[in-house]
């Protein structure tokens, strides 16, 4: 079986689309030389070197590690690898077998790292490797009452409440509520990731991101999306236009950024509900039922809260994640052991997932200086306090999610 040669693809910072370019240096640390800049997006690069930073510069204990590529115009030079995705066969680097795209600076260099196959749970640097922030905390009452949750919006909630300390069992999903559970997952996430089925945008490294999921041509769902889109639709000057472009969009033509005509079909296309059942199809197939393979069924989570939480993690951090195996390493807990079999609870754990994931987008927020980072985790910890486990939402059955009102109870 071959296998692909160790490459780079440009990956930028994901959660700042502003910027378009990085900096190739002609050493492995921040302060050397400046050679040139590449686009976000540039992919197929060969990896000839890898070292750690000359200066041991680190962010939150983990040193930066920096890759030489070589470069298309034959040019060689250094460029760090939190900007990097990877994939091929890095085992001479320490990366072993890299079966899919995967952020470098979530990897960790070890001569024993295996094969990666596809499904796995792959990285190597659990988040608990990064020294714990100071979580804020909220000062008690003077002399509290069995706590009640309350029934305002969960945004109006400090950003880290004091959990209680004995939660109620977690309820499991209802038979046949499943589709419930989805649906108000894929509300709740959507209203993160830009709201509708039309949203459009064309600057970060994805090249075009498009629908309620933000399916990206760089990763090939926007493609997967158009593509069964108009296998079903019926033709007509939408469709046929669309048509038109599929050369271009299939060859992944950067150029399309700037192409308003494509745009607007999107857009128009996104009215038909063929279109948004094909996005919700994707979704579904290519994320919801991953999650629920990869990481829910294995670790016998049953919440609604749990479904959504680990579903809306896989479209903002990704299918393989390392947030999850993460709080199993905090947890003391054997990977992908079944809660309430491993002396853990679902609450325990799925809180322990909460606060990770808001310490790492808290991190993030710094590191950018884009405080409104960090509200996407925050939503979730006061989620998770308040114990709406069933997903079950105010007195009229909604939540407010990222400002917007979202009906959870009957979706």
């Amino acid at each position: 079986m071959s296998v692909t040669p160790f490459q780079a693809i440009i990956r930028g910072i994901r959660e700042n689309p502003a910027i378009t370019e990085v900096n190739v240096r002609l050493a492995p640390t921040a302060s050397q030389q400046l050679l040139f800049k590449c686009a976000v997006g540039m992919s197929n690069l060969t990896v000839l070197d890898v070292q750690p930073d000359e200066k041991a510069v680190q962010l939150a204990g983990r040193v930066y590690q920096w890759l030489k590529l070589n470069f298309p115009n034959g040019q060689t030079g250094w460029v760090r690898d939190d900007l990097l995705d990877v994939v091929g066969d890095g085992t001479r680097f320490g990366y072993g077998i890299v079966a899919q795209p995967t952020p470098a600076g979530l990897l960790n260099r070890s001569m024993n790292v295996g094969v990666i196959q596809p499904g796995q749970e792959v990285f190597q640097s659990p988040f608990t490797t990064f020294p714990p922030p100071a979580m804020p905390t909220v000062p008690s009452a003077p002399t509290p009452a069995a706590p009640t949750p309350p029934v305002s919006p969960v945004t109006v909630l400090p950003p880290a409440p004091v959990a209680p300390a004995a939660p109620a069992p977690t309820p499991g999903i209802v038979t046949g509520d499943l589709n419930r559970v989805r649906r108000a997952a894929f509300n709740m996430t959507s209203a993160w990731e830009g709201g509708g089925y039309a949203t459009y945008q064309t600057y970060d490294a994805g090249i075009i991101s498009y629908g309620r999921f933000q399916f990206t041509l760089a990763a090939g769902s926007f493609i997967t999306v158009l593509t069964r889109y108009l296998e079903r639709a019926a033709a007509n000057p939408t469709v046929d236009g669309l048509q038109a472009y599929m050369p271009r969009i299939t060859a992944k033509d950067q150029s399309l950024r700037q192409d308003a005509s494509l745009k607007m079909l999107c857009q128009q296309a996104a009215q038909d509900p063929i279109m948004q059942a094909v996005q919700d199809e994707v979704a579904t197939e290519g994320y919801w039922q991953t999650v629920i393979d990869l990481s829910i069924t294995p670790r016998n989570i049953q919440s609604p809260m749990g479904y959504a939480l680990l579903f809306d993690m896989s479209i903002q951090h990704g299918r393989f994640n390392h947030i999850i195996p993460g709080a199993e390493t905090a947890l003391n807990l054997p990977p992908k052991s079944r809660l309430g079999e491993n002396g853990t609870s679902e609450q325990t754990f799925i809180r322990k997932v909460a606060e990770l994931r808001l310490e790492n987008l808290n991190a993030l927020a710094k590191k950018l200086n884009l405080p409104g980072m960090a509200r996407r985790g925050e939503f979730w910890v006061n989620l998770v306090a308040l114990g709406d486990w069933n997903l079950q939402g105010d007195a009229n059955g909604t939540l407010n999610v990222n400002g917007k009102t979202v009906q959870v109870r009957n979706p």
